[in-house]
């Protein structure tokens, strides 16, 4: 049986049967190799999940604004999603309802867990838990945990698109400027 966002919700989850996606005998595809993308404003948060995920033979996206996910998510087809849901402009909730709008062949159902740094209540799990994540990252958050959750949630088999882009074709995130030369020979930033 897979298990709930919150061990407190494993009686819901056999109430509903939730089960596993992957047939019987099927072995998991681990986490290296895999591919996450993590949408997350802190860049602190960005680079300790680059340093662990990295380390274990993971690619990762990173994604500090919340406007250029769904994007990425549909370029990349990551195999796991992380989603900061305290994320200011657009919410992580936003953010996964609308990946689960989503086809399966474009991304939507991936599997999703969500970073956050206060400990929720039961009810924000189940609000989470029906928005679709499966699964709940407490900030901050052990390498130990982080490497689970993920190795969990890539050995989901999932519907998705047969080509995908190059990691060279993934959606880099530059700030683009332009320089104005102005008469006195400074130069301003636009």
């Amino acid at each position: 049986m897979a298990r709930p966002l919150h061990p407190r919700l494993a009686g819901v989850a056999a109430r509903e049967g939730a089960t596993s996606r992957r047939p019987a005998g099927s072995e998991r595809m681990g986490i290296w190799g895999s591919r996450v993308v993590a949408v997350d404003e802190d860049l602190d948060t960005l680079a300790r999940l680059r340093a662990i995920l990295r380390a274990q033979g993971a690619q990762l996206v990173e994604v500090s604004a919340p406007g250029e996910a769904l994007a990425t998510v549909v370029g990349v087809m990551p195999d796991v999603l992380l989603v900061d849901v305290a994320m200011p402009g657009e919410h992580g909730l936003t953010l996964i309802r609308k990946v689960r709008t989503l086809s399966p062949e474009k991304g939507g159902r991936i599997p999703a867990a969500t970073l956050s740094a206060p400990p929720p209540v039961l009810e924000r799990f189940e609000d989470w838990r029906r928005a679709g994540f499966q699964r709940h990252l407490p900030k901050p958050f052990l390498p130990e945990l982080l490497i689970a959750i993920v190795d969990e949630l890539a050995g989901r088999i999932v519907e998705r698109r047969t080509n995908t882009l190059a990691p060279a074709a993934w959606p880099r995130h530059v700030r683009r400027e332009r320089r104005c030369e102005c008469r006195e020979g400074f130069s301003l930033l636009t």
